[in-house]
């Protein structure tokens, strides 16, 4: 089991209030209130969406355990030599991942200490990024029982909203235009953002253990 948790969020968001209204063609002084808190909405599901971070954040994955695959249960009679499936490393969820700071781990009177880099290297080629452990390298043991394994890494396209792909940010205010319409509706329609948004999103989204573009991940 894992959890993921910011430690340190994003300083600005990915689109201003001006160009939003701009988008929305209303006048600079209305919903100024209503459209920040939109702006933050639009960019929680579009990260959620794709299982990407837009704007630096910083995070803590905690984890109970590593380097064991789940084993499916098997039936009948089998030959051969029995093997546990290790892995052989540890996949860090929201991408882009620019640093990994630490990973540190926790003994069962938590007591804290600090794998060693030369256990492992970061891999940011593909996504998501992974902690690979190196050849040589062993995983922590004699781990307490919840969250023995800390990973403090950030992830973002940059400290701007210039950094982010304008695709994006073009998504984003199309989904804010869908919540800022659709504001207040309560006939108990089950209202859907324009096509437009998975044809903008899509080449993005990154697909975790199974679940849909719209089903999330962490």
């Amino acid at each position: 089991m894992s959890g993921l948790t910011v430690t340190t969020p994003p300083s600005i968001e990915p689109l201003s209030a001006a160009e939003t209204k701009s988008y929305l063609k209303i006048d600079d002084s209305v919903d100024s209130t209503l459209i920040t808190r939109l702006i933050e909405a639009s960019r929680v599901w579009v990260e959620n969406y794709t299982n990407r971070t837009l704007i630096n954040t910083v995070y803590k994955l905690s984890l109970d355990s590593v380097g064991y695959q789940d084993v499916p249960l098997k039936e009948g009679t089998y030959t051969g030599a029995y093997k546990v499936p290790y892995l052989d490393y540890i996949e860090l969820p929201r991408s882009p991942v620019s640093a990994v700071a630490s990973v540190k781990y926790f003994s069962d009177d938590n007591t804290e200490s600090t794998w060693a880099t030369t256990n492992y290297y970061v891999d940011t080629a593909r996504e998501p990024a992974r902690i690979v452990l190196r050849d040589g390298g062993t995983w922590p043991t004699s781990l307490r029982n919840a969250n023995g394994i800390e990973v403090n890494y950030t992830a973002g396209y940059g400290a701007t909203a210039t950094d982010v792909p304008e695709a994006i940010r073009v998504a984003m205010l199309e989904y804010i235009t869908f919540l800022y319409e659709h504001r207040g509706d309560d006939e108990g329609r089950q209202l859907q953002p324009s096509p437009m948004l998975s044809s903008l999103l899509q080449p993005y989204v990154i697909m975790r253990y199974g679940k849909s573009a719209f089903g999330g991940g962490y």
